[in-house]
C-alpha cells in the first residue's frame, strides 16, 4: 500500500467518525481542587557561590526566656545571600551571648558570658559556649532572599549556667555571631556580627558600653590577617570581648579575659614576678591551648617606656569608654603586666586586698620625660669644614631657649652623647667606597665626663652643656654636603624637669628630637633642597614603637645615618659559635623580630611580606612608593656575610641588594642569575658590585605595583 493510499484511509476514517456526532457539546467538567501551597522563590545568590559575606544583626526580641533575632547576609554588592543550612557540612554558623556587668561601688564594668561550659573535669573553669545551627536546625528559618530568623534553643530563665552566671534583662546583652565556611576547594567565607541591646526595654541606644580600644588601633602593629584569632573565625573587637570575658579562663585557671590576657601578651619576655621563696624569676604569660601549653616569651611590645599605654588607648572621641583604663579598676588587668606576685613588691602581696586596694597609678606618667624632650632641642654654631676635617660648637637647649647643663646628659652604653657626621648626604650618606666599608664609629664624635679609667676623653662633656669640637680630621671630601646629626639624652624629674642625672629625683630619660645640621645641601630646579630619598614613614613606625625605637633614637634619619647599606658586618658570636648579620638599615628593619615578613620561613605573623604599605611611605593614592627601585646613588652597594656562620663579605648593586635584605640566606641559582641577567650583582667583588649599581635594569619589570601583587601571592 503507497503512502498516499495510507493518507487516504485516514482521512476516510475521520470523516466516518465525524459523521457520528449529534452536532451537541458536551457539559463542562468540575473545576479541579486548588493546589498546594508551593516553596517560596529564591532571590539573590546562593551562599556557597559568594566570594565573601557580610552579616548585620537587624533585630533581636525577648520573651519568657527565649531570645528571636533577625539577621541579614549579603555580598559586598548587597545582594542577599540565601541557602545558609543546618545540614550543609560546611556550613559552621553559631551564636553566643554575653552580659555586661558592673561591679558595685567601683567603675569597673566587665563582660560576663552566658551558656558557658566547663574546660576542666573538676568542673571549675570555664570557656563561653555556643549554640550552633547544626545543634538545632528547627531554630534556623531562611526567608530565602539573605534575611534569616533564628530562636535560641536555651531559655535563660530556666537554665542553670554551670559558672553560675544569671541571665539579667535589664543589663546589656550582646549577641555575637560568627560563621567560617572551609570548603574543600580551599575558598573560605568568615564573618563576625554583633548586637548590643537591653531585652527588657528593647533598647539600642543608650546601653551601657565598654568601649576602651578599636581593632583599627591593633592595626597599628599588626597586619589584620594575623588578627584572624582561632583559626580565622574570630574577627571582631566584639566577639573577642565576649568570649574573652570576665569569667573564662584555660584549664589551668589561667585568665583568658581579655585585658588580662593582653597585657600579659605583650608584656613578653619582661613580665616577671616572685617566685615562691620570694626570687624575682621569669613569668611569661603561659596558657593551655589545643596543641599544649604555649608561653609568649619572646619581644612583643616594641615601644619605650614598656609602659606606654596609649599606645593602644589612644584618644578617640568614637569611644565611649576611652577613659575607663585611667580608673584602674580591673584588677585582673593589673596582674596581666605585673603577675599575681608582683616583682616590685617589697613584700608577699596581701591576696586579700587587689591591686587597686593601694594603688591608684596614672600609667601616663611614663611618658612625660618624651613629652619634656619634645620641646627641646640641639643649636649648633661655628660648623667649618676644612681639608677633611670638622669644626663646631653644639649645646642642647630646653623649651625655654636655656643650655641644658652637661649634667643633665645621660652617659651610658650607647646614650653618651653623640654627634654623628655624615656627608654626600643627597646620595645615600657616607657610604664607602671599593676599598672600603663604610664605618659609623668612625665618623661618630661621642662627648664624655672624665672619670677615673678615662680621664682624658678625646671629647669632653662640660658641665656647662657647651660642647666644642675643633678641627676634627675626619677624611671628609671638598666640597660635599655634610650633616651633623645630635644624639643628646636627657634625665628629666618627674614634673619632666631636666635634672642632674646622678640625682635621686630621675624619672626617666629622652631623647631629644632634633632636626640635624646640614651645609652644603644641593637644591633642586625647583630651589628645594635635595636630602635623603623618601623611603619610609615615621609616623607610621612611632604608631607601633611609640616614644623611642631603639638605641640613638633620634628619629629615622639617624638610623640612617649611622646604618649605611655597607656598613661592615655585625659577629654576634657567642661562646665560640659564630652568628654573623648585616648591619645596614635596611637589613635591620626587614630581619627585626616581629618585622620578619616572609612567613615561608617562619615570619612572625605581626608583620607580613604582604604588606609593605605598614611602613614605607605611600602617595595620597596609595600606592607604596617608598619601594620603588632604580633610585640609589652612584656607588651604593650592600653588604652580607656569606653564611651565617661564615662572615666572608658578599656584596651586592643597590637593588638586588634591597630584595636581598628580605631574600637573603634562601637565595638559590635562579636568583642569582636573575640578578646578572639584569644588569645586578651579588659577589665577593665590591668594585663590580658599585658598577652594577648603575647598569641594573630592576625597576624596568619591578615597579611598586608590580612589587606589592607579587608579594600578595
Amino acid at each position: 500500500m503507497t503512502k498516499k493510499t495510507s493518507l487516504a484511509l485516514l482521512i476516510g476514517s475521520a470523516l466516518f467518525i465525524g459523521g457520528c456526532s449529534d452536532g451537541k457539546d458536551g457539559k463542562d467538567g468540575e473545576d479541579g481542587k486548588p493546589g498546594g501551597g508551593g516553596e517560596p522563590g529564591t532571590s539573590g545568590l546562593h551562599i556557597d557561590m559568594a566570594a565573601e559575606a557580610i552579616a548585620t544583626i537587624n533585630n533581636a526580641a525577648y520573651a519568657n526566656g527565649i531570645i528571636t533575632l533577625d539577621f541579614e547576609l549579603e555580598n559586598k554588592e548587597g545582594v542577599g545571600l540565601y541557602g545558609l543550612s543546618s545540614d550543609n557540612q560546611f556550613h559552621d554558623f553559631r551564636f553566643s551571648l554575653a552580659q555586661l556587668q558592673t561591679a558595685e561601688g567601683t567603675e569597673l564594668k566587665q563582660w560576663f558570658s552566658l551558656l558557658n561550659a566547663p574546660t576542666n573535669d573538676e568542673g571549675t573553669t570555664f570557656e563561653q559556649g555556643f549554640e550552633s545551627i547544626k545543634d538545632c536546625a528547627e531554630c534556623l528559618v531562611d526567608h530565602k532572599d539573605g534575611t534569616y530568623t533564628y530562636t535560641f534553643s536555651t531559655n535563660l530563665t530556666s537554665v542553670t549556667d554551670p559558672a553560675g552566671i544569671v541571665f539579667d534583662p535589664a543589663l546589656t546583652q550582646r549577641i555575637a555571631m560568627e560563621m567560617q565556611f572551609e570548603y574543600d576547594s580551599g575558598h573560605e567565607l568568615a564573618e563576625n556580627a554583633h548586637y548590643d541591646w537591653i531585652p527588657a526595654t528593647n533598647a539600642t541606644e543608650g546601653v551601657e558600653t565598654r568601649d576602651l580600644v578599636t581593632l583599627e588601633t591593633c592595626y597599628s602593629c599588626h597586619q589584620p590577617d594575623s588578627l584572624k584569632a582561632h583559626g580565622g573565625r574570630r574577627l571582631d573587637m566584639e566577639n573577642c570581648q565576649s568570649c574573652h570575658n570576665g569569667l573564662v579562663t584555660d584549664p589551668n585557671a589561667i585568665s583568658v579575659e581579655l585585658g588580662h590576657m593582653v597585657h600579659a601578651i605583650h608584656m613578653g619576655e619582661n613580665r616577671e614576678g616572685k617566685d615562691a621563696q620570694g626570687n624575682i624569676v621569669p613569668m611569661p604569660y603561659t596558657i593551655a591551648g589545643y596543641g599544649g601549653d604555649h608561653a609568649f616569651d619572646y619581644p612583643a611590645f616594641p615601644t619605650k617606656p614598656t609602659m606606654d599605654c596609649t599606645t593602644c588607648h589612644v584618644e578617640d572621641d568614637s569611644l565611649a569608654d576611652k577613659d575607663l583604663w585611667l580608673a584602674n579598676a580591673n584588677t585582673n588587668a593589673c596582674t596581666g603586666c605585673h603577675t599575681d606576685s608582683p616583682a616590685e613588691h617589697k613584700s608577699d602581696k596581701n591576696p586579700e586586698l587587689a591591686c587597686t586596694d593601694c594603688h591608684q597609678v596614672d600609667h601616663r606618667k611614663f611618658n612625660k620625660p618624651y613629652e619634656s624632650a619634645a620641646a627641646y632641642d640641639v643649636k649648633f654654631e661655628n660648623v667649618k669644614v676644612e681639608n677633611g676635617a670638622i669644626s663646631f660648637v653644639a649645646k642642647a637647649l630646653d623649651s625655654e631657649g636655656a643650655i641644658v647643663s652637661g649634667l643633665s646628659h645621660k652617659v651610658y652604653k650607647y646614650t653618651a652623647p653623640v654627634v654623628q657626621v655624615s656627608w654626600n648626604v643627597e646620595k645615600d650618606g657616607a657610604i664607602g667606597d671599593d676599598t672600603a666599608d663604610s664605618s659609623p664609629w668612625a665618623r661618630e664624635i661621642e662627648f664624655l665626663r672624665p672619670t677615673s679609667d678615662k680621664p682624658n676623653p678625646d671629647h669632653v662633656l662640660p658641665d656647662s652643656g657647651v660642647m666644642t669640637v675643633t678641627a676634627k680630621d675626619m677624611g671628609i671630601p671638598d666640597g660635599v654636603s655634610v650633616e651633623l646629626m645630635p644624639i643628646f639624652s636627657i634625665c628629666f624629674d618627674a614634673q619632666g624637669v631636666d635634672v642632674d642625672c646622678d640625682s635621686d629625683k630621675v624619672s626617666g630619660s629622652a631623647y631629644i628630637k632634633s632636626e640635624p645640621h646640614r651645609i652644603n645641601m644641593p637644591a633642586d630646579a625647583q630651589g628645594d633642597v635635595v636630602a635623603r630619598r623618601a623611603i619610609l614613614d615615621e609616623a607610621k613606625c612611632r604608631d607601633c614603637h611609640s616614644a623611642e625605637i631603639r638605641h640613638k633614637d633620634n628619629g629615622l634619619v639617624a638610623c640612617e645615618a649611622c646604618h649605611t647599606s655597607d656598613q661592615g658586618l655585625q659577629d654576634d658570636t657567642v661562646d665560640g659559635v659564630k652568628q654573623f648579620r648585616g648591619a645596614g638599615f635596611a637589613w635591620k628593619v626587614h630581619k627585626a623580630s616581629g618585622h620578619y615578613m616572609n612567613k615561608k620561613y617562619g615570619g612572625s605573623g605581626t608583620v607580613m611580606k604582604t604588606d609593605c604599605a605598614t611602613c614605607h611611605i605611600t602617595d595620597e593614592s596609595g600606592n607604596v612608593d617608598g619601594i620603588e627601585l632604580g633610585r640609589a646613588s652612584e656607588g651604593r652597594t650592600y653588604v652580607f656575610p656569606t653564611s651565617k656562620t661564615d662572615g666572608t663579605p658578599m656584596y651586592a648593586s643597590a637593588d638586588a641588594g634591597a630584595c636581598m635584605t628580605c631574600h637573603w640566606g634562601h637565595e638559590s641559582d635562579a636568583m642569582l642569575s636573575h640578578f646578572k641577567s639584569n644588569g645586578g650583582y651579588y659577589g665577593e667583588d665590591k668594585a663590580l658590585a658599585i658598577e652594577a649599581t648603575s647598569s641594573e635594569a630592576c625597576a624596568v619589570c619591578h615597579s611598586p605595583a608590580k612589587l606589592m601583587e607579587v608579594h600578595n601571592k
